[in-house]
């Protein structure tokens, strides 16, 4: 049998669909063969075999353990028993090809799998070999056997373990990974696997504290006696050097930046569970994490900045080890470290001691380094101007794609809620000598500018005021950075600052005509669409009315420039649209009934091209909603006119298009503009007696 399932794995990856359709199906109905198993588990562990092949049994078998293990587990279906014999091969069979000499990762690491699924069903109790002949092999044995006895180890930590099982073998595990990660003769890769099993330890002692804190809590104050000292010392362990300018990061890095990225990642794990056993050593550990960012800095810069080097890289062991993740978790870490008492009460004297927060050193130096790691990478200017959305996704914080940059200013905020307005003043110290001479680079003096951008967002959302004299001196900063016609990016950043001053700094308002034309008239799309973004700050700064229909004029001339087929997927660049253009209609919602205007006809056409979205469905419903609301309660600038007659020349001009929709479109199909139209009469319509109006209208 066993040749004819391996032929039947090898049809499988046919790119063919019959012959690989006809492979899958024989390999279902095989599986009431009370070989099959038995079968899969011998073409695993046949070292001849090709690896492919060899993977795909291991994961076949893993399936039907899946399915068939467990006796009580048969929420899937029927299940195909697994006699006694058989179970007592496949553990032996599987433990021993994870365990073994057999340096192929792909394989170990399939057969790793296998292995968790029975121990998730049968450890302790029905395999209570298993955990002592992993821990038995890990301190002597070669490089593939301390990997598959790591993988094993991890799976029964992530996955099979009870809180309470695992206290009964808890020392055991913590100083058989201890052991290994403090051996410098092992691999960095395996040292960095040990790490992450003793991480993934915490998340067990989390579960188990809250009936024994105490208990927990003393074990973990004595494992980390000396895995902290550790930890730090991997923090503070320096890199090779970067010998070579090729752009690309060296292979001999990967091992060490693995486990660094391991310790860090460790130690915001411990700090979130026993966040008081990390105060003692917190200035320390601040003190090792700035220092190793400050070292990291120029690799960074000569790696993402001035190349395009490879980032967010995993090994197969899910390791990350590019330069990139290291410094985003480095940054995270030195976050919840500057919130420590100790380091906060370091920090806070050396301000006192100097007078002010502009002349303290560690300030400008702290600036320095998130400046460095806010600049934009060659990949996300790249991807940018690909996909324009990606950047508001970005801007709007809606992005799942953690960055560096992004860390760096969710930091300055926590500094800003410490220091409160010092924070703006160190800030500008520093940024002031970016724009002071020729030697700086715009991208130092975009993520400057990207960092205030942070803070001042903060600032409003917590309704604290920004000194004048600071509002005043960035204001200069951005009528300077609105006219680089050399540098899109900067030329961006400069109209996004400027939205955001204009909310805090009246003054700001002048530059409103700067950013209208910018919309229609600017080379760089990634400007026309900061642009947009920034307008709505203008209006909620108090633009004069006035300036109402230029700026909807530039909102209609973009689409109209536009390709609107692409608007279908390009949902984030919707959203701004219509939040810009829901801003601008509530200056004044006569305008959405003036004969000239085509406010509404452009919430018509946005939400034809982004029906799909439910968001830009939700928007534009919400935008005629108020407009209705307006007009039928008398809120806002109408509040002394005639609003029957008001209300019906709104349905005089929006009736037809929704009816419209109606008549054209085939009710039968899913058409979501059907739906979109729905919510209008609905939502809008209904809300505000649209019937009775309708009546009076008529």
């Amino acid at each position: 049998m066993d040749e004819h399932l391996a032929q039947l794995l090898a049809n499988t990856h046919d790119k063919n669909e019959g012959p690989r359709k006809r492979a899958e199906l024989d390999l279902l109905h095989s599986q009431r063969n009370p070989e099959f198993p038995l079968s899969l588990a011998r073409i695993g562990v046949h070292t001849g075999a090709p690896v492919e092949i060899r993977q795909a049994a291991l994961t076949y078998l893993r399936k039907f353990i899946e399915k068939n293990w467990a006796p009580d587990d048969a929420a899937s279906g029927p299940q195909i028993p697994v006699s006694d014999d058989t179970r007592d091969y496949l553990r032996r069979a599987v433990l021993d090809l994870v365990l073994s000499p057999e340096d192929e990762r792909k394989v170990k690491v399939a057969a790793s799998y296998v292995v968790s699924k029975i121990a998730v069903a049968d450890f302790p109790h029905g395999w209570p070999a298993l955990l002592p002949s992993v821990l038995a092999t890990m301190p002597a044995g070669t490089d593939a056997q301390l990997h598959g006895a790591l993988r094993i180890l991890q799976d029964l930590v992530e996955e099979s373990l009870t809180g309470e099982q695992f206290f009964t073998v808890a020392r055991d595990i913590v100083q058989a990974c201890y052991d290994v990660a403090v051996n410098e003769a092992r691999k960095p890769t395996h040292r960095s696997l040990a790490v992450l099993v003793f991480r993934s330890c915490f998340d067990l002692m989390d579960i188990v504290k809250e009936y024994h804190l105490k208990e927990v809590k003393a074990f973990a104050e004595e494992v980390l006696s000396g895995w902290l000292p550790f930890l730090e010392q991997v923090i503070k362990s320096p890199l090779p050097p970067l010998v070579d300018d090729s752009g690309s990061q060296p292979e001999s890095w990967y091992g060490p930046i693995a486990l660094k990225d391991q310790a860090v990642k460790t130690l915001i794990k411990i700090r979130s569970i026993f966040p008081s056993l990390l105060v003692p050593q917190s200035l320390a550990l601040f003190t090792a994490t700035w220092e190793e960012l400050s070292r990291l800095a120029p690799s960074y810069q000569s790696l993402f900045i001035s190349s395009d080097a490879q980032s967010r890289l995993e090994d197969i062991d899910g390791l990350p080890f590019t330069l990139d993740f290291l410094v985003l978790d480095e940054l995270d870490f030195l976050n919840q470290c500057m919130r420590a008492p100790p380091v906060r009460e370091q920090l806070g004297a050396e301000v006192k001691a100097r007078g002010a927060v502009h002349d303290t050193p560690w300030v400008l130096d702290l600036m320095n380094l998130l400046v460095s790691f806010s600049q934009i990478t060659q990949e996300e200017e790249g991807l940018w101007d690909i996909d324009i959305s990606l950047y508001l996704a970005e801007e709007t914080s809606v992005s799942s794609n953690y960055t560096a940059r992004t860390a760096c200013g969710d930091l300055v905020i926590k500094l800003g809620e410490w220091l409160d307005k010092a924070a703006l003043e160190g800030l500008f110290a520093y940024t002031k000598t970016l724009f002071s001479g020729e030697g700086a680079s715009w991208q130092r003096q975009e993520a400057a500018l990207y960092l205030f951008n942070a803070i001042l967002n903060d600032f409003q959302d917590m309704e604290k005021s920004v000194p004048p004299e600071i509002a005043n001196v960035y204001l200069e900063l951005v009528t300077y950075a609105i006219k680089r016609q050399d540098e899109p990016m900067l030329r961006a950043r400069g109209y996004l600052v400027a939205g955001a001053l204009a909310q805090v700094y009246p003054p700001a308002l002048g530059l409103l005509d700067n950013v209208v034309d910018a919309i229609t008239r600017d080379d760089s799309e990634l400007v026309q669409v900061a642009g947009v973004k920034a307008v709505e700050g203008f209006i909620r700064g108090g633009v004069p009315a006035d300036r109402q229909v230029p700026i909807i004029l530039a909102v209609q001339r973009f689409l109209e420039a536009k390709d609107l087929s692409e608007l279908e997927d390009a949902d984030d660049l919707l959203v701004t649209l219509l939040d810009t253009l829901r801003t601008a209609i509530s200056m004044d919602t006569r305008i959405a009934i003036h004969p000239e205007s085509k406010a509404v006809d452009l919430l018509f056409l946005i939400a034809k091209h982004g029906a799909a979205n439910f968001h830009v469905t939700l928007i534009v419903s919400e935008t005629f909603e108020d407009i209705a609301r307006t007009f039928k309660d008398n809120e806002g600038p109408l509040k002394d006119m005639e609003h029957p007659r008001l209300y019906a020349a709104l349905c005089s001009k929006v009736l037809p298009s929704i009816t419209g929709t109606f008549d054209v479109a085939n009710l039968t199909q899913d058409n979501p503009l059907v739906t979109v139209c729905s919510l209008f009469f609905f939502s809008s319509f209904f809300f505000s007696s649209f019937f009775f109006y309708l009546s009076f209208f008529v």
